[in-house]
């Protein structure tokens, strides 16, 4: 079972909207998931009192009751294969590159910048400094090849919020310019934090792509978190799903970035789809 979102094209698309229309959303039958077929699937969703994101996932499609064609998962490279304690776990390449790739942004994350929203300071694929100590960044710092005077000004942004952050990060844009495999060595620093939180709050056995999934979601969870993994271990998997699509706000701005990277998220948990 796949999940089928805007820019989807085939088969599977146009099933969709025979489905659609026998249940008495017009809409054409092209195998184009446009415009058209998304406000389709988001008037059939209200309809059925699902969550109207536009987005045919599991609960939508069990509501069709029909399944629909599935694309194979791309299997996890250097990670475990079938269900395991997450104890045990661990993020996969595969997983660490589908993470590299949503934190990382060619030409902009390898300067000093700032997000935007409740983030701080940010340097490279998601290294913010709103909650870290100023030794701390400077260790990180020279622990992945910067000088010591480019790392003591870097560490200057520690504890920095909302228009401080912003300025800084403006202001010291040109202090460095990481190279990719310093980013990627600052993301190897930066996910065990976050691979113990999903080894501390699941009690349920996952797959490598399950577990790639919620360790992706647990950098920016908006507070839903512990909402999700109590879904998860209640057996509650779309239950969790909805609330992981929820979670693409900042300050109560829905943001599109958020938005793209959960539905990645959910498609990589339900599918085993690593997306670049």
């Amino acid at each position: 079972m796949t999940v089928l979102k805007k820019g989807d094209r085939g088969v599977a698309v146009q099933r969709l909207q025979k489905l659609l229309d026998e249940n008495g959303v017009r809409v054409s039958t092209d195998g184009i998931f446009g415009y058209k077929t998304e406000l389709a699937v988001k008037e059939y969703q209200r309809k059925k009192n699902l969550y109207p994101d536009g987005i045919v996932g599991r609960k939508t499609l069990s509501s069709l009751g029909t399944p629909l064609p599935t694309r194979a998962p791309q299997p996890p490279i250097g990670g475990s294969h079938g269900r395991q304690a997450v104890g045990a776990m661990d993020v996969s390449v595969s997983g660490m590159t589908f993470l590299f790739h949503r934190e990382a942004w060619l030409g902009h994350s390898c300067y000093l910048h700032w997000p935007g929203g409740a983030s701080g300071v940010t340097l490279g694929p998601g290294y913010d400094m709103k909650e870290r100590t100023s030794e701390s960044i400077k260790n990180t710092m020279t622990g992945i090849g910067l000088d010591q005077i480019t790392a003591q000004k870097i560490s200057e942004g520690a504890g920095l919020v909302d228009d401080k952050a912003r300025d800084f990060a403006t202001n010291n844009h040109n202090t460095v310019k990481l190279t990719e495999t310093q980013e990627t060595a600052l993301l190897k620093v930066i996910i065990p934090s976050y691979v113990s939180m999903v080894r501390n709050n699941i009690f349920v056995q996952l797959t490598q792509n399950e577990f790639d999934a919620l360790v992706s979601f647990s950098y920016n969870p908006g507070g839903r978190f512990n909402n999700v993994c109590s879904f998860i271990n209640q057996g509650k998997v779309a239950d969790a799903m909805t609330e992981i699509k929820r979670a693409n706000t900042s300050k109560g701005k829905v943001m599109k970035g958020l938005t793209n990277r959960r539905n990645y998220e959910v498609d990589l948990y339900l599918n085993g789809i690593y997306a670049n």
